[in-house]
């Protein structure tokens, strides 16, 4: 028997004690192992594609096919991307331009 049983197998007997302890051991790792997966998802969400905005695409939409300008464009978006209590910031530029 490994060294490391040894002494829980001295407290259940010899035949039952190393297997008991080898389950406790793995049974407290499975458990360190599923709390750190859940805190780490928790903390640290998987990446993904954000939520499509439906407003904000069709106003693309509606700026691709012309019918409006680049300065309704973005002073529309500015309006759909306010937070109250907190300054409108200049939305994105549909030409890719700073």
């Amino acid at each position: 028997m490994h060294p490391f049983y040894s002494s829980s197998a001295r407290l259940l007997g010899d035949r039952a004690g190393g297997l008991a302890s080898m389950a406790a051991y793995l049974a407290f790792w499975a458990g360190a192992i599923a709390l750190a997966k859940r805190e780490l998802d928790a903390r640290f969400p998987r990446g993904g594609r954000p939520v499509a905005d439906p407003a904000l695409a069709e106003l693309r939409t509606r700026y691709a096919r012309g019918d409006i300008d680049t300065g309704q464009y973005r002073s529309m978006v500015a309006v759909l991307a306010e937070v109250p209590g907190v300054p409108a910031a200049a939305g994105p530029d549909p030409a890719g331009r700073p």
